[in-house]
């Protein structure tokens, strides 16, 4: 099955758009909304620590910061910790 889907974005996202396309070598800026949407989807289907994990990591990788990934899995499982039995 196949879906077209348009939408509108900003002047800040759609330049955005064109920045990751070209930076990862995307074939074209669909595919780059494509893999965003399956990304999305997919995490979706996470439990909230494992979503929060892997967004972490991704965050790392797309934006390093002073933090290793396993310190911020690390933290993750901290937090966890301090989650409400309903999150988890």
């Amino acid at each position: 099955m196949t879906t077209t889907v348009a939408t509108k974005l900003s002047e800040s996202e759609a330049r955005l758009l064109e920045k990751i396309t070209e930076e990862y070598g995307f074939v074209s800026k669909s595919e780059v909304v494509r893999n965003a949407v399956r990304l999305y989807l997919s995490l979706l289907s996470l439990k909230p620590k494992e979503r929060l994990i892997t967004l972490r990591l991704i965050n790392e990788v797309v934006s390093p910061s002073r933090i290793s990934s396993s310190e911020l899995i690390e933290e993750a499982h901290r937090e966890e910790d301090l989650m409400p039995p309903f999150c988890a």
